[in-house]
């Protein structure tokens, strides 16, 4: 752990988007690839790493080397993610993914395919394996599972409680680290139990230099002709409450944790993730600096935050974009 004792880790689509966001204050990086052989045979939706477009990913294996020189140099941590489920046409492209990451200086892979932690294994790989958010460990016996895989962090869902959260870090060891998600993105529907095709295509929401969103935009946009719309667009009803649909307020009033920052350090939380692969480069920045800001100036009123949140994103926090409200 470097810092102040915590560690946020921050996505990038670009090794021209690493330095600025270490300078930010991210301790690590995460990424996904999306190389031009794979989409010729599986189009460019969210087979691959759970996020959709080629504009959410690199392209080519140069890059990976290419990321991995500029977080050693800055003495900080790079992660690919592969944490989709993959078929068995499809395991030889991603072993092949792994074995250049690693290659080319990589650090660690973040994963929910248990067939990629036996590979790692049976290679006695040195990557250090992350499991994805999309792996859903909800209770101490998916840990110790995992824990046998020789898993060293854990995303946990974006569905525990507080209380959930703290009971986590009260059976925790010392060999397992755990990672909390703190900005955008959450979404209704349980990540590891989502099944939905995705196809949302990020720059048609924002103008060329983002100084924000584009006027008059669709709910959503995609790249596939043949796309109708995320499952999760549809009409669901639960207790008599109509789910909310995905929607681009994201952008403009991130979902987000920082209020609830303090506890969570407090219970021994010390990995924060932000979510928002494929989100403009200056909002992820913007979501780093702030998580950053919150963490260093520890412990803060609420409305300390907010009045920070407001001055950051623009826009007044709202508690139904409040991941533990």
């Amino acid at each position: 752990m470097i810092g102040n004792g915590y560690h946020i880790v921050a996505p990038v689509c670009s090794a021209e988007e690493v330095k600025p966001l270490i300078q930010a204050g991210a301790n690590e990086v995460y990424f996904g690839i999306m190389p031009k052989s794979w989409i010729g045979k599986y189009g460019c939706s969210d087979f691959i790493s759970r996020r959709q477009s080629e504009y959410a990913h690199i392209c080519d294996y140069a890059e990976l080397s290419e990321i991995a020189g500029i977080v050693n140099d800055c003495g900080c941590t790079s992660t690919l993610a592969l944490n989709a489920r993959y078929s068995e046409s499809q395991m030889p492209a991603i072993f092949e993914i792994l074995e250049q990451w690693e290659n080319r200086g990589g650090h660690s892979v973040m994963v929910s395919d248990l067939e990629i932690l036996l590979w790692l294994e049976g290679r006695k790989s040195r990557l250090t394996r992350q499991l994805s958010v999309m792996a859903g460990v909800f209770n101490r016996h998916s840990v110790d599972f995992f824990k046998q895989m020789k898993v060293s962090r854990m995303v946990l869902p974006r569905e525990l409680s507080m209380e959930e959260i703290g009971r986590f870090m009260e059976c925790s060891d010392e060999s397992i680290e755990y990672e909390i998600i703190t900005m955008f993105q959450k979404c209704e529907f349980i990540d590891s139990f989502c099944g939905f095709y995705h196809s949302v295509d990020y720059r048609a929401f924002v103008d060329e230099n983002y100084t924000g969103l584009k006027e008059n935009l669709p709910l959503i946009f995609s790249c596939d002709p043949e796309y109708e719309g995320h499952g999760c667009q549809m009409e669901f009803v639960c207790k008599n409450r109509k789910i909310n649909h995905l929607e681009n307020h994201d952008f403009k009033t991130p979902f987000c944790a920082a209020c609830s920052l303090e506890t969570l350090r407090n219970a021994g939380v010390n990995n924060f993730k932000i979510a928002g692969r494929g989100y403009p480069p200056e909002l992820i920045l913007r979501a780093t600096r702030f998580i950053k800001q919150t963490l260093d100036n520890l412990p803060l009123a609420p409305a300390a935050i907010r009045s920070t949140y407001q001055s950051t994103f623009g826009s007044n926090c709202c508690t139904t974009n409040c991941y533990y409200p």
